[in-house]
Parts: structure tokens; C-alpha cells; sequence
């Protein structure tokens, strides 16, 4: 039996103006994140990955099932929360809890309804009159009640204050307790992923560019704020990419001891999400950063297990 909850292999999805090609897995006992800017991809794979968007090519599977093919056996054992789905407006916190309880023969009302009470989330009010965050919190707790194998969560602390995310992200610490479990989720919030997941892959327009740990990131990752002298003097074996920005070339490496080594005095940025997204992002839109025309060459995928 496979160890992967999800698995995609040149995924591709065209559009008239963007073309997503996606290769990621998802392994069992693992929180992985899918994190880039808006439109780069990341609820059209979502969408794909759940059955609700055929691909145009490649393949995926989901615990072990067939895209393309998804039973509602299959669909049970999984809990979704998408950023541009709601429950009726009309609902109210009832009317979803029995709805839900019709559809997963495991749905737990009793843990559910215990979880809404913790948040202060009312089940006597219809959704329309939820806030952003209180729907957030709602979605994401409906999703966990009826004890799914996999979470696939888009941007599930939108709206949510910094404790109401600690209590969230707390849960979902739990719910990885029991083993067999994984979650993919993606989130604006670059602090919430460094936190909670133990890998990610970058997306950008469409594509993967980036897979590593969490670990990895904070241990060897590094972003060199370079005048153009020092970026066109510096050794770029270590050079995954770079772009100008406020005046200096900032160049992100995987390297940063050797850096740190080789080239004392230069400005260097610890490894974390939102630099790394930054100047990947850039790095692909810019023409005439120096050694732009070493990118393509130089981003290399991390396949971790």
C-alpha cells in the first residue's frame, strides 16, 4: 500500500491564459503546504486533486484512487475546506451538522458541536450572517468532525485573529496525532506554515519551482542583499535565484553557511516563506536581474521523504 495520501504527476490543466503543470506528493503522517502568491495555481490543484476539475493531462491519485474517478467511498475519507466554497447562506450551524451527519456515516455531532462551542461559534444563526473568520473557523471544524484520513484545507485561518489561528492550528496538531493522517493546505500567513508543516512546495504561474522542509528552510536557507559589484563578483554555485529589489540584487541560496563563510560583511536574510516567495516570484517576472539567465538552471526541486 502506498504511503502517499496524494500524489500528481504532471498534473496539467490549460487555460486560455495559464497552464498549471503540477508534480507534488503528499505523504502519509506529513502536513504539507502549497504556498505562492494569488493565481499562481494553488486552488485549481486543490480542485483537481478533490475531483471537482478534470485535468487536461498527467495524472493524480487521492488515497490511492484516481482522480478522475473518485467515489463517493473515497470522498468520505477525506475533509476539504476551499477558500471560494461556503455552506447556503440560509444554513444554519444545525442544517450543516445534519447534512453532514446524511452524508459521512463517521460524522461525530457530538465532537462537532463541541468544537463549534469552543470557538463561540452559534448553531442557531444562519451562515450569510458569519463573519469571514467565524466561516473560517466553521468550514474548518466541519471538515475535521467526521474524522477524515486526509485534510486539504485552502487558506483555512483567512480572517482569524492571532489566537483564533493558535487554537485552529492547535487542532489540526491533533487531529496529526493519529497515524495514517496527512494534511495539504496552503495560507497566506508564512508564520502558520513555518509552524505547523513539516514541508511545502512553492507554486509560480502555474509550475512547481521549489520542494523542501521545513527544517532545511530555517537551517540553510538564506537570502544575500548584494550590491551589483558583490553579485557580479560572488561564486553562484549556490544560487537558486535572484531579483532586484529596492535598489540591491537579492539573491536566495540553500547554502547560506558558505556564504556566510566566503563572503563576510554582505547583508544576509535567514531562510523563511515570504523572502523565499518574494524573490522566486521575482526572479520569474524579471528580465534584467543579474544572473537571471542562470534561473532556470539553478532552481532545483527538493523531493524529501
Amino acid at each position: 500500500m502506498s504511503d502517499d495520501a496524494i500524489t500528481l504527476d504532471h498534473t496539467t490543466k490549460r487555460y486560455a491564459d495559464f497552464t498549471l503543470d503540477v508534480t507534488m506528493r503528499v505523504p502519509k503522517d506529513r502536513i504539507t503546504a502549497l504556498v505562492g502568491v494569488n493565481g499562481s495555481g494553488k486552488t485549481t490543484t486543490f480542485r483537481i486533486i478533490l475531483g471537482l476539475a478534470e485535468p487536461d493531462a498527467g495524472s493524480g491519485a487521492l488515497l490511492g484512487a484516481d482522480v478522475t474517478r473518485l467515489r463517493n467511498a473515497v470522498k468520505r475519507r477525506v475533509g476539504a475546506v476551499l477558500a471560494d466554497a461556503a455552506f447556503d447562506a440560509v444554513f444554519s450551524g444545525d442544517d450543516v451538522i445534519r447534512q453532514q451527519a446524511a452524508f459521512y456515516p463517521d460524522f461525530d455531532a457530538t465532537l462537532c458541536r463541541k468544537l463549534l462551542e469552543r470557538f463561540e461559534l452559534p448553531v442557531d444563526k444562519p451562515m450569510g450572517d458569519f463573519s469571514t473568520g467565524m466561516a473560517a473557523k466553521f468550514r474548518t471544524i466541519i471538515a475535521m468532525s467526521h474524522r477524515p484520513e486526509v485534510l486539504i484545507l485552502d487558506e483555512p485561518t483567512a480572517g482569524l485573529d492571532i489566537v483564533a489561528r493558535g487554537e485552529l492550528l492547535d487542532l489540526l496538531r491533533a487531529y496529526m496525532e493519529t497515524p495514517g493522517r496527512a494534511i495539504l493546505i496552503s495560507s497566506h500567513n508564512a508564520k502558520d506554515i513555518e509552524s505547523l508543516c513539516d514541508d511545502f512546495y512553492l507554486i509560480d504561474r502555474g509550475h512547481i519551482r521549489l520542494h523542501e522542509t521545513i527544517d532545511r528552510l530555517r537551517d540553510d536557507y538564506a537570502t544575500l542583499i548584494l550590491t551589483d559589484g558583490q553579485a557580479a563578483a560572488m561564486d553562484r554555485s549556490h544560487i537558486l535565484a535572484s531579483a532586484r529589489m529596492h535598489g540591491a540584487v537579492h539573491a536566495l541560496t540553500d547554502e547560506r553557511r558558505y556564504y556566510e563563510e566566503n563572503m563576510p560583511g554582505v547583508q544576509i536574510a535567514r531562510g523563511d516563506i515570504d523572502g523565499l516567495i518574494t524573490v522566486m516570484t521575482m526572479a520569474g517576472e524579471s528580465e534584467h536581474a543579474p544572473m537571471d539567465q542562470e534561473t532556470d538552471e539553478t532552481i532545483r526541486e527538493r523531493n524529501r521523504s
